[in-house]
């Protein structure tokens, strides 16, 4: 099984234990059932104000930390993209800066630093599950200007912000 697959069989197995069937996806409450705590704090200074979250292990438990300086859509993906470095690379913690849906840094641009492209990939997986998306859009694909209205309308409805819903219809190959 590729790397691309386990991810999105993980999501799909994460959503299933949680019950989940329709969007929004409470990435909140899977983090919970998954023994996850969530932990908003204000990341302020040059530096900590381009931390999004991190992850890491305080006796027993693991916390995700999220910047609650960011806004909801962003903090969401935070705790997806930290819950996928927690079940995907579970040999390590990370402190991850500042992102864009499709940049995570220059070296994933790069596709070099695979840990956050595996991440960000996990986190669309998990918060717009391809059949969840199929179904809103009845087995039509999008054209990027004229359906702009639309793809605004699942960006609110997944609580995700409209670049992520892009870049997500795009890699499932739904946007003609």
């Amino acid at each position: 099984m590729n790397a691309q697959n386990k991810i999105a069989k993980t999501a799909r197995e994460m959503l299933k234990v949680a019950n989940i069937d329709a969007p929004p996806v409470p990435v909140d409450k899977i983090a919970k059932l998954y023994g996850v705590e969530i932990r908003f704090e204000p990341f302020q200074g040059d530096r900590e104000s381009e931390i999004s979250g991190l992850l890491f292990q305080e006796d027993d438990t693991i916390i995700i930390g999220v910047n609650s300086l960011h806004g909801r859509n962003r903090q969401r993906f935070t705790i997806a993209h930290e819950l996928g470095h927690y079940v995907l690379h579970n040999d390590d913690m990370h402190i991850d800066r500042g992102y864009r849906i499709h940049l995570r840094s220059q070296l994933s641009s790069q596709a070099k630093d695979w840990k956050e492209i595996q991440a960000n990939s996990f986190a669309a997986e998990l918060l717009m599950p391809e059949e969840m998306l199929s179904n809103d859009l009845h087995g039509r694909s999008i054209d990027y200007e004229s359906d702009e209205s639309l793809i605004k309308e699942l960006a609110d409805r997944y609580e995700v912000s409209q670049q992520a819903m892009i870049f997500r219809l795009t890699n499932l190959g739904l946007v003609r």
